[in-house]
Parts: structure tokens; sequence; C-alpha cells
């Protein structure tokens, strides 16, 4: 039996693992075998028990298997000291939290943009038509002061804002935000960014559709 120091062994590392990390999925014995045969390797409840009754040593495709059942970004780590499979398994959890949130932020901000765009497009019918709508969307405060990617930078940090609820700190936290603001803006308009949509400036190329790809936007 191959042994990774002088008190455990693979097999024994791999059985409180692999009871520990399927208890945390909700996965009974049986479940977990049957997403392993999902996956074309032969399994059964009864393999999984003896797995982590430490019955047996387990074979390197039943890791690899178990390990892609089980979604684990590495097999390898099934056969880990307990204390590095658990700190590892708590790095990769954030890790993916992290990029799942990073696309839907992507999203969100592709979609943000869009909405900006349009009511550029609303507020600029408006305009040419004559008509007064309420709300002063272009002017300070309003949706279009700033450009979409600053808007979408101006609502990240009013979330991180958000989070502290200490009445005594929000007016301090508020002060950092406009000043992390500040900075963020001044670097754009170093850059030569546009930092706002002007419905002045609108220029409609295509047919008489608000769409982003049909128009210039003068800047």
């Amino acid at each position: 039996m191959a042994t990774l120091d002088a008190d455990r062994s693979v097999g024994e590392y791999f059985a409180i693992n692999l009871r520990k990390i399927r208890e945390e999925k909700g996965l009974s014995q049986a479940e977990l075998a049957q997403r392993v045969k999902d996956l074309g390797h032969s399994c059964t409840q009864a393999t999984i028990w003896k797995l982590e009754q430490g019955h047996r040593e387990p074979k390197l495709t039943e890791v690899v298997a178990i390990g892609a059942a089980l979604d684990l970004l590495s097999w390898k780590d099934l056969a880990s000291k307990p204390a590095t499979f658990n700190a590892t398994l708590a790095v990769n959890q954030w890790r993916r939290r992290a990029h799942d949130l990073a696309e839907q932020t992507r999203a969100a901000a592709a979609a943000q943009r869009d909405a900006l765009v349009q009511l550029a497009f609303a507020v600029k019918a408006a305009q040419d038509a004559g008509l007064s709508v309420g709300g002063m969307d272009a002017g300070p405060g309003g949706w279009l002061e700033l450009s979409p990617e600053v808007t979408v930078l101006r609502e990240v940090l009013a979330a991180r804002v958000a989070d502290q609820v200490e009445d005594e700190e929000r007016d301090r936290r508020w002060a950092e935000e406009d000043r992390l603001l500040e900075q963020i803006v001044g670097a754009l308009e170093k850059s030569g960014l546009p930092l706002a949509i002007t419905p002045e400036d609108i220029q409609v190329v295509g047919p008489n559709s608000p769409r982003d790809d049909d128009a210039e936007m003068g800047g």
C-alpha cells in the first residue's frame, strides 16, 4: 500500500476527501455512482461505500472518473492531505464564484450600455419633435451624464458602499466613492474617451431604427 507519510495512505486520504466533498455537494453514494456511470465508467453504490470506508486503494481510473463526476478542477486533489484538500476546495469555490460573477457583470454592463444608447435615441427623438419629457437625463445627475463605461463603474462603487450599513461611516464612504470616481473619470479624460452621450450629436446613418450599429455618436 503506497504511503504519503508514516501515518496515512493514499487510500485513507482519498476516503476522507471523497466523503467530505460528496456530502458537501449533497450527493448520496448512489447518486455519485450514477454520475460516474454517466461518464462511461463502471461504478456502483457499493464501490463508493468501499472507497469511503478505505477498504481498498482506489484505482487511477476511478480517481479520475470520480473527480470528473464531482466537477473538481483536478482529480489529484482527492489524494492530497485533508487540510490541503479543504484549502484547495475553498480557493476553487471562490475562484469559480468570482469567474461566474465576472461573466454576469460583463453581461450586465453590455445591457446597461445598450439601455443608455436607447435612452439617448429616445431623448433625441423627443428633442427633434419639440417635446418636453420629464427628467433631465443629459444633465447633471442624469443617466446620460457619463458614458456607459463610467456609469457601470459608478454602480460598482455604489454597490461597494451599500455593503457598509453603519450610518457614521456612510458619508465618509460616499466621499471615498466620489474620490475614486473622479480618479477614474480623470484617467478616462486623459485617454480621450468620450465621457458623456449627447443626444444632439447623434447622427442616424441607417434606417430609422434605434440600433447601435446603425448610428454614429458624435464626439
